[in-house]
C-alpha cells in the first residue's frame, strides 16, 4: 500500500503554527473524502500525531528537548490517488501554510509503502 509519511520537528514555541496547518489539512481531508465519495479515491487510513521530543527515547527521565514532533500518516490504495490528493491539496485554501510548515520543519517526507501491518 502506498503511503505519505511526513515528520516535523518543531520548537515548542512554534508548535501551534504547524498544528494549525495540520488541523487545516485534516479539515480539507474530511471535506474532500466523505464516506460516499463518488470518485472512490478515499485514503484507507489517515492520522496525525503529536508528541514532546525526549532527550533520550530509552529513558524519559532524562528530560525533553523542547521540541514537538508531529507526524502525518496517510495510507492509500493507489499511487494515482496520492497524486490526485496532492493536486487537490495544492489548490486548497490551506495550501500555503501547509507547504510553509513542511518546508520549514519537515525532517522526513516520504512517499513510501507499508512493509508491516499488524492487522494483516
Amino acid at each position: 500500500m502506498p503511503t505519505i509519511n511526513i515528520s516535523y520537528k518543531v520548537p515548542a514555541e512554534n508548535a501551534s503554527e504547524v498544528e494549525d496547518a495540520l488541523k487545516a489539512h485534516a479539515e480539507h481531508m474530511r471535506v474532500s473524502y466523505p464516506a460516499d465519495n463518488p470518485r472512490g479515491d478515499n485514503p484507507i487510513d489517515a492520522y496525525f500525531t503529536k508528541a514532546e521530543e525526549l532527550n533520550n527515547p530509552t529513558n524519559p527521565a532524562d528530560g525533553k528537548t523542547g521540541n514537538i514532533i508531529f507526524t502525518l500518516n496517510e495510507k492509500w490504495s493507489q499511487v494515482e490517488h496520492i497524486q490526485n490528493h496532492i493536486g487537490r491539496t495544492l489548490e486548497a485554501g490551506h495550501a500555503e501554510k501547509f507547504i510553509a510548515a513542511m518546508q520549514t520543519y519537515a525532517t522526513v517526507s516520504v512517499m513510501g509503502e507499508i512493509f508491516y501491518d499488524m492487522n494483516e
